[in-house]
């Protein structure tokens, strides 16, 4: 503790950034930043016992402090977990057991029934929760932002375009949508490129949706609720996609994913992997978020998804990171959780806690792009050689001119503002 207090008073001479305060529940309070003028934000510990779990339990002390009204914000709470995350180096550094961290957990192999159970966990709790939040097309990964002003729906239909202009897609091909999600992405690529789609998820009701939409639509679009696992190798495909499907494969599953993704590709076939990673692998997840929000996730690195890739006869074609968009896509989606607190409670029949467990999660979303330490990679890349893929990046962006920015994250109004029980 002495060694973590150090810690802070190094922060607190050394943050050159907007100004915030931490309060303890004895009254004592540290400032930090020069500048003058009121705190961005007051992160306020209203008892010891949170203090202590904060330092010694990571994400999960503070994040079931913050539920319990414990841990209190004034100001933005995603400001606050952007500046943890932002320092949580320099804390690292200085104590092997910081508050911001992270717990490592070892690797479990799970079973394909409790992967089904973990995934129908999060995404299993009806449709109707997740249209309170997300875009119309409940699309729950990264958005693509052309510019900070357009809204979540743009951004969401921008993400599908561009995701899908990368595959490269011939009429009359075949494509495999590993983690398909509510299905849009092989919608637009049926429509639009004439290309027969297979999708795999666990979610029931995903599948359910699917196969409704496309019924209505009469679209060459087949959904199958299985484990990517259990695919026939014996089939091969020319384009294979996976969109903010690969944090559930777990760490003890990361080399038989890319094993079943080259088993899968025919030769030349493109693939496109899109994924929350860090830039350095490590073992276990966030605390929090693995207990209350996303059982058995876990996240690869950069490194480890391209070594992987090479290791199993891939050609990396195309690298993007999209950060800042995703830091953009879950403040939208922050946003629209705390509009419709109040109905969601009523409707979905939630409590305090599960709606205070999901704000800290989504504000924790949030912070972690902003503070870099997660990042988001969509990788393209080939079986084997394909000479046949554009050689310039020119037919992703032909028709799209938008004006540049300067970069800052731009700022929602997030009211209806929740106050933490007093």
């Amino acid at each position: 503790m002495i060694l973590f207090r150090r810690a802070l008073a190094d922060i607190q001479a050394k943050h050159d950034g907007n100004p915030f305060e931490i309060v303890f529940w004895n009254g004592e309070r540290l400032r930090f930043g020069t500048n003058q003028g009121d705190p961005e934000f007051v992160l306020r510990f209203r008892t010891r016992t949170a203090w202590i779990r904060s330092v010694m339990e990571t994400t999960l002390g503070l994040g079931e402090s913050y539920v319990n009204g414990d841990v209190t914000v004034e100001g933005d709470l995603e400001d606050a977990y952007t500046a943890l995350v932002e320092h949580g180096l320099r804390i690292q550094s200085a104590s092997k057991r910081s508050a911001f961290k992270g717990i490592v957990q070892k690797a479990v192999a799970r079973s394909l029934p409790r992967e089904k159970s973990d995934i129908e966990h999060h995404y299993g709790r009806g449709n109707e929760f997740y249209e309170f939040y997300l875009d119309k097309k409940l699309q729950y990964s990264c958005g693509y932002f052309k510019t900070p002003e357009d809204t979540l729906d743009q951004a969401q239909e921008q993400k599908i375009a561009h995701t899908v202009r990368k595959l490269d897609l011939r009429k009359g091909q075949r494509l495999l949508d590993i983690g398909c999600g509510w299905g849009h992405l092989m919608f637009h690529a049926a429509e639009q490129y004439g290309v027969e789609c297979v999708g795999i998820t666990l979610c029931d009701n995903q599948a359910k949706y699917i196969r409704e939409q496309a019924r209505a639509r009469n679209l060459p679009v087949e959904v199958r609720t299985m484990n990517y696992l259990e695919l026939d190798e014996r089939v091969k495909w020319e384009r294979i996609v996976s969109v903010g499907m690969m944090c559930h494969v777990g760490e003890s599953r990361a080399d038989a994913f890319y094993d079943k993704l080259g088993n899968l590709s025919a030769k030349g076939a493109v693939v496109l992997t899109h994924c929350i990673s860090k830039m350095r692998e490590s073992s276990g997840s966030d605390p929090f978020v693995e207990k209350h929000v996303f059982p058995g996730y876990w996240f690869f690195s950069l490194e480890g998804e391209t070594n992987r890739a090479t290791e199993r006869g891939f050609n990396v074609i195309d690298v993007e990171n999209l950060r800042r968009h995703y830091a953009m896509t879950a403040h939208h989606w922050r946003r629209n959780f705390l509009r419709n607190y109040d109905l969601i409670k009523k409707r979905m029949g939630f409590d305090d806690r599960f709606m205070r467990t999901w704000d800290f999660y989504l504000a924790s979303v949030v912070g972690g792009f902003r503070g870099g330490h997660l990042n988001l990679i969509q990788m393209t890349m080939s079986k084997g050689i394909n000479d046949a893929y554009p050689l310039t990046r020119e037919f992703l962006y032909a028709r799209d001119r938008h004006r540049s920015h300067n970069g800052a994250f731009p700022r929602f109004p997030l009211e209806p503002r929740v106050d933490a029980p007093s």
